[in-house]
């Protein structure tokens, strides 16, 4: 097992699942300010007027929507960031305290294993062989031979 894959208990790292997902969905995200502008999505934060502070997920971060960008508690825009994969976006600017206050990484990691099955599938991976074998182990991923075997 390699180091780099595999924890100390033979599960795969999370780190790699990530990796792993983000390439299968082909999605970059980015938490550098230099790449603000140049995203299909911005996930950043706003002080109001008065002095509260708002969440902001949008595509026009000229004109963002008060409506539907603006919010104000944090706890959806893990959501919205998967809402906003669906619907096309493959580059990401979101702002360090918020990914890792809002737990951007166990979206990810849940979105690995809704994917899991095409993950495994997908031969532009760079994934291993033991780690194929891995993940249908613990995913109870059936081989389609087998599966076709079984159906009478």
């Amino acid at each position: 097992m390699g180091v780099r894959n595999y924890g100390r208990e033979g599960h795969m790292l999370e780190e790699r699942m990530i990796e792993l997902v983000k390439n299968h969905l082909e999605i970059s995200i980015s938490q550098d300010i230099s790449d603000f502008e140049n995203v299909d999505c911005h996930v950043y934060s706003e002080s109001t007027a008065d002095g509260y502070d708002v969440y902001v997920c949008t595509n026009d971060i000229r004109q963002p929507s008060i409506c539907e960008d603006v919010y104000y508690y944090d706890n959806d825009l893990a959501d919205r960031f998967q809402d906003q994969i669906r619907w096309g976006d493959r580059t990401f600017y979101i702002d360090d305290s918020i990914y890792e206050d809002c737990y951007f990484d166990d979206t990810l990691i849940e979105m690995f294993a809704e994917n899991v099955e095409d993950i495994i599938e997908n031969e532009e991976l760079d994934i291993t062989l033991e780690e194929i074998e891995y993940l249908k182990e613990e995913y109870e991923i059936e081989d389609e031979e087998a599966g076709n075997a079984k159906v009478v």
